[in-house]
């Protein structure tokens, strides 16, 4: 758990697992990744030195809302393209309730992408029937990445299935609303446009008094990318749009001291973007 201001955020871990680099991400051009591992915090790697990935949650209580933002795998869900999240059955709402958040309480979850990782648990199996995890909760979807994936999730497609069973049953209940980048939930909260990952990539960014972070989604997934934003993962959209979007983002924030949140980095906290790499935040 962590403040921004007024603003509380809670971790909430579903599963974590090491990606190699070399393996998971592509545009290295022959760099060895071992080599800028020493300029970040020792916690986002396992022994071997591949970094460590965990699907989480965040959920966000500022003083008008809960928030949700991006809800995992799921469980009992088909992921034959994604054998790593193909039928879990973690403990995933076990810890959202042991962290004292009661889903009947959630005001709003934001997906920052439509990604297998990050719909699941917007929607939960009961009696053979997909229902909304949050029921209370209207879930928000940026337009162009809602479109996106009414087009282009095709049957047999990546992204396919989790469209099918973690999104269409949440607007079939008319939970759903489209917004816009530059969206404000509340007075703290609003949606920050980060393209290139998906056409309508987007993180929240949360200003509280004197504090700001800056939840960053699959902008970043591994903490090399602060310093290479040219490497991107194999399943980055638009590539070259993606790198664009991060060599922005690194110039608007390094030393400002706005706190950095990606989505899957082994901190909970996030961190800082300093001029002489990433330190972690507490």
């Amino acid at each position: 758990m962590f403040q921004v201001g007024a603003v509380t955020v809670t971790e909430i871990v579903e599963t974590r697992m090491s990606v190699p680099v070399t393996l998971a991400f592509r545009g290295l051009n022959g760099e060895n990744p071992a080599d800028l591992r020493p300029r970040f915090p020792a916690a986002l790697f396992d022994q071997a030195g591949d970094p460590v990935l965990v699907f989480r949650s965040h959920v966000l209580r500022t003083p008008q809302s809960v928030i949700v933002l991006d809800t995992g795998w799921g469980n009992h869900k088909e992921r034959r393209l994604d054998p790593y999240g193909h039928l879990l059955d973690t403990g995933y709402l076990d810890t959202m309730t042991a962290a004292g958040v009661d889903p009947t309480d959630v005001d709003y979850v934001f997906c920052t992408h439509l990604h297998q990782d990050h719909v699941g648990w917007n929607t939960r199996l009961v009696d053979g029937a997909w229902v909304p995890t949050f029921p209370n909760a209207t879930y928000l979807f940026v337009r162009q990445e809602y479109e996106h994936w009414t087009t282009s999730a095709t049957p047999g497609s990546y992204g396919h299935d989790s469209f099918i069973d973690s999104v269409l049953p949440v607007v079939e209940a008319g939970l759903h609303r489209l917004v816009e980048p530059g969206h404000a939930i509340d007075d703290t909260v609003h949606v920050e446009l980060l393209p290139g990952h998906t056409p309508g990539h987007s993180g929240l960014h949360v200003t509280s008094g004197a504090q700001e972070a800056v939840f960053t989604g699959d902008l970043f997934h591994i903490v090399h990318q602060f310093a290479r934003p040219d490497w991107h993962i194999v399943v980055e959209h638009d590539v070259q749009q993606g790198a664009a979007t991060r060599r922005a983002f690194v110039d608007r924030y390094t030393g400002t001291g706005v706190r950095v949140v990606p989505a899957h980095f082994n901190l909970p906290a996030g961190g800082y973007l300093e001029p002489h790499g990433f330190t972690a935040g507490s």
